[in-house]
């Protein structure tokens, strides 16, 4: 589910987004994206990428409205919108199926995805009342794993190897 406080993780988490920016070949079928760009001002869409033609379905705006809205945008369509796309007028909103490809290496080895799910289990046990979503929780585990950082509620901060 796509919650404001996701939207709000994504935005803030500037690893992923140059990451996924960083190769056309991070772009999927099935990806979801924010435009917000200069055209949108204080619209909010939510785009997943498909294979076909660009279609706006229904645009409009999208300020009151629940941000799990989409329209439909073409893999093809991403590269009409460089400019955008490049001044951060794209945020990534990673599906949990992503975040977990990220968490889990393909050629992973039983042995590490049982200890990785063991942490994952602990960082539940720890956070579950801090997200209301498991996109946020599965974002917030791999920044955790990955990047050594916590979510604040406000932006991501870098913990140190003390633990503070």
């Amino acid at each position: 589910m796509i919650t404001k406080n996701f939207i709000k993780q994504c935005e803030q988490a500037e690893e992923l987004q140059a990451w996924y920016k960083s190769d056309v070949k991070n772009v999927r079928e099935g990806d979801r994206y924010i435009c917000r760009c200069d055209t949108c001002k204080n619209s909010m869409f939510v785009h997943m990428v498909k294979d076909s033609d660009i279609d706006y379905i229904n645009e409009r705006d999208m300020t009151d409205v629940d941000p799990t809205y989409a329209a439909m945008v073409s893999l093809s369509g991403v590269g009409e919108f460089g400019a955008f796309w490049d001044d951060g007028g794209f945020i990534y909103l990673p599906t949990q199926e992503r975040l977990q490809e990220m968490i889990f290496p393909k050629d992973w080895i039983p042995r590490e995805c049982i200890s990785t799910m063991r942490a994952f289990q602990y960082f539940y046990e720890q956070n579950c009342d801090a997200f209301t979503s498991f996109d946020e929780l599965w974002l917030a585990f791999l920044y955790d794993q990955k990047y050594y950082k916590i979510w604040t509620g406000e932006k991501w901060k870098e913990v140190k190897s003390d633990g503070s």
